[in-house]
């Protein structure tokens, strides 16, 4: 058995006392070892642990390896909470020395932390069959049995250790918690009482306490422990927290407050402590706050950061003109110093989101005027360059931050933005993923680019740049969010678990936590328990869609429709109004052909919200059309609703739609212009209108439709740039329309007005043997799409034409 610690360093002390007279005959690898290891010893008894753990080091690299460096630096490892590698050290220690009892003692304790409960009672017994007596070894044992729900067994040794010794308190913990497991209070109570009075400033114990009077509904008790705690340790801020959290639950705000007012007190030089009673005051007296941060910001005269920090504090939490005062107080003290300078660019910064440019540019300007290379102002005055569509202005600005300093993620992220603006994708992408290099947790930039690899089906580019961002940010909610959704798309089930846990620790929101979990569950087979989950969700939030949508699906896995329709059906009594509950059920009575149903439902609907109704007018308008067979149906529909909304953009663009479908093209075109006349900029009508218009035979149509196509020159959009290809080929522009449409069915390969315009086009340039092909893959692709699109009959006839058929 291994000597305690202090007995160590006194057998050893002549030895170092000897190797430090002759340090320079200390050559052999046993020697040099043994005087490190001694060294390292002395230095952890005197607290010294940096150097402690470089002498220990030294001697582990030695040629000669043994078990009691390795221990002695686990050891340390213990003091640093660094149990991954006290774990590794205490393994490496019995790999030397097999039979090193407090070795396997403590590895057994750390595998039990690690839930490797094998390995921990392999120890455990290890220990015993050496000394059958050992309490250490009995309570592992027992610890283990407990987390193995085995409590019987654990408790019949527990017992045993408690009849040889009354004294040994972590026996006594241990019962008193199997005795809170069972509810039996007062046992555990009792227990806990017995072993503080062995060990009074036991906090784990004190803590156990608190928690048997909290489950007692004692808050006084719970009151006067914490006392206990706070007058034992007064330096441990979290017991005061703790304590004036219960005051306030208990509506004692005046206590409450004079704990927190303590914690001023005591760290006067801190700011947390004054924003900790800053959100306090946020909370329960809102009307406070104003008075409260102007008494700590002028008591706070000598410590200029501080008073940014706590005006930072009231701009995020929404006192904007109380924080633009302090930071305005700042700067008239601090002048164009560095906190000077930072607190100019933050009011700078609220001028820009309060949309007041000019004092922005002003005060971006004053800035400048002082410091030219002051970053942060630089990418404000960028910032005002982009919101004033200067974007070349911006970017040369950009360029040359980054010349001068290149390590200014934020700098490259507006770089990106600003070549978004300018529609040059791939310089934007640059930019993107240099400000990602340099932060992978930059959210505006890591957003474009994780989206771009998602939209091509690159999961693992994705996933890389995730892990990244995770790494620099292990706790951002967003990110947690974005890997479990990709975890459960790729069906990794064990990875997303670990997400959804990590998720439940920092999210805000523990509905998310808990939706995730319920797609595992559903992704996993399991569908009754998540249908359980998603239930849960729908009864807090009853409109949450994409849990109404999964809980059918999870339903059908089960083969129990009908449950799924008398959950939603109950769930539209209980929240009538809520329109996402009525569009789900219309689906469901849709996909049963219960029309009758679905129709009655909608009609109830709109008497009850006919301010909203519009969603409803088009549901039901193709309801209409599957009863009576026929689009008229729908637009009888289309002209109550717009009857009850006179004018109306949705209704109106689906009866020009319709109107089109019945190939009634003068009533689509009224329809379509007296949309554009109310609403100039609606692209729909406006990109509809145009289509109708090139359809024509006469000039005056043809050059209007391509003036109204023109707007859509740069549009990102395929279907409004061949609006603008078609009419360019329609007024006899065909090179230039042909060359677009080329490009176009790069991007667009499926898209059947697109091979028809592109066909109409070669066969005005000459190629006839090209426009059949385009010509006639624009049929099929109709066919196959079951779907007709305009110039269907002018695409046959030209067919029938070049093939003499």
């Amino acid at each position: 058995m291994s000597f305690s610690q202090a007995n160590i360093i006194k057998l050893y002390f002549p030895i170092l006392v000897l190797s430090a007279l002759m340090a320079t005959a200390c050559d052999s690898p046993d020697e040099l070892a043994e005087n490190h290891l001694q060294k390292g010893k002395e230095l952890l008894d005197k607290g010294e642990y940096d150097k402690a753990i470089l002498e220990l080091k030294t001697s582990a690299q030695s040629s000669d390896q043994r078990s009691e460096t390795y221990y002695y630096m686990a050891l340390l490892d213990e003091k640093s909470n660094n149990f991954k590698s006290m774990r590794e050290n205490l393994k490496k220690t019995l790999e030397l020395d097999p039979a090193n009892i407090d070795a396997r003692q403590k590895l057994g304790k750390v595998d039990l932390l690690f839930g490797d409960f094998d390995s921990a009672l392999e120890h455990a017994d290890f220990v015993l069959r050496a000394n059958p007596g050992n309490e250490e070894a009995k309570l592992l044992r027992a610890t283990v049995l407990i987390r193995q729900k085995k409590n019987e067994q654990a408790s019949e040794i527990i017992d045993s250790v408690i009849a040889v010794n009354m004294k040994n308190t972590d026996a006594l913990s241990l019962k008193a918690g199997l005795m809170f497991e069972e509810n039996k209070l007062e046992q555990a109570l009792e227990l806990t009482e017995r072993a503080l009075q062995l060990d009074d400033k036991n906090i784990p114990l004190r803590l156990f306490r608190i928690k048997i009077h909290a489950k007692q509904n004692n808050s006084d008790a719970v009151v006067e422990d914490y006392k206990g705690l706070i007058e034992l340790y007064p330096d441990v801020e979290n017991f005061k927290l703790s304590l004036a959290s219960i005051y306030s639950m208990k509506d004692q705000l005046q206590p409450a407050e004079t704990l927190l007012r303590e914690m001023i007190e005591k760290n006067k030089a801190k700011t947390e402590p004054k924003i900790i009673l800053l959100e306090f005051l946020n909370a329960k007296a809102k009307d406070r706050v104003a008075s409260e941060y102007q008494s700590m910001f002028d008591g706070w005269g000598e410590n200029p950061s501080g008073r940014l920090e706590l005006s930072k504090w009231m701009l995020a939490s929404g006192y904007l003109d109380e924080a633009e005062k302090g930071l305005e107080k700042i700067v008239s003290v601090e002048k164009n110093n560095q906190t000077g300078l930072a607190a100019q660019a933050i009011l700078a910064e609220i001028f820009i989101d309060k949309k007041q440019y000019d004092k922005a540019d002003t005060a971006v300007s004053n800035i400048l005027s002082e410091n030219s290379d002051f970053v942060e102002a630089n990418l404000l005055k960028a910032r005002l360059f982009l919101i004033n569509n200067k974007v070349d202005d911006a970017i040369e600005l950009l360029n040359k931050v980054v010349w001068t300093k290149n390590d200014s993620d934020n700098a490259f992220m507006l770089l990106g933005q600003a070549y978004s603006t300018k529609k040059d994708p791939k310089q934007a992408e640059k930019n993107y993923k240099q400000a990602l290099e340099l932060n992978p947790a930059n959210l505006q930039a890591f957003i474009p680019v994780y989206g771009k690899y998602l939209q091509a089906n690159q999961k693992e580019n994705a996933r890389q740049l995730l892990e990244k961002a995770l790494k620099a940010k292990p706790n951002q909610a967003m990110f947690l969010t974005y890997k479990a959704e990709l975890d459960i798309s790729e069906k990794r089930w064990d990875e997303a678990q670990e997400t959804v846990q990590r998720i439940a620790l920092f999210s805000k929101n523990k509905t998310i936590p808990v939706y995730f979990q319920a797609n595992i569950l559903q992704g996993k087979g399991q569908y009754a328990d998540a249908v359980k989950l998603y239930e849960k969700i729908l009864n807090e939030f009853p409109g949450h869609l994409n849990s109404l949508v999964n809980l059918i699906r999870s339903y059908d896995g089960l083969k129990q429709r009908d449950k799924s329709l008398a959950f939603v059906e109950g769930l539209h009594q209980k929240n009538k109004e809520d329109l996402t509950i009525v569009g789900v059920l219309s689906d469901l009575y849709m996909a049963d052909k219960d029309y009758v149903k679905v129709k009655q439902l909608l009609e109830n609907q709109i008497k009850l919200l006919p301010d909203k109704s519009v969603p409803l007018y088009l549901a039901l308008a193709k309801v209409e059309a599957v009863l009576k067979k026929s689009a008229d149906g729908a637009k009888q529909v289309y002209l109550a609703g717009l009857q009850a909304n006179p004018d109306q953009p949705q209704l109106l663009l689906a009866l020009g739609s319709l109107y089109e479908q019945l190939n009634d093209k003068n009533e689509a075109r009224k329809v379509y212009e007296k949309i554009i006349e109310k609403t100039p900029d609606n692209i729909l009508a406006v990109n509809n209108y145009a289509a109708l218009l090139l359809e024509s035979d006469q000039a005056e149509d043809l050059a209007k439709g391509l003036e109204m196509a023109q707007r859509f020159k740069d549009s990102e959009n395929v279907s409004l740039q061949d609006t603008y290809a078609w009419g360019l080929v329609k007024n006899d522009k065909n090179p230039e329309g042909l060359a677009l449409l080329e490009s176009l069915i790069v991007k667009e390969p499926k898209m059947a007005e697109l091979r028809y315009h592109l066909g109409v086009a070669h066969l005005k340039n000459g190629n006839k043997a090209t426009a059949l092909v385009e010509l006639k893959q624009s049929i099929d692709l109709a066919e196959k799409q079951q779907r007709g699109f305009a110039g269907k009959d002018e695409a046959q006839r030209l067919i029938k034409e070049l093939t003499g058929r």
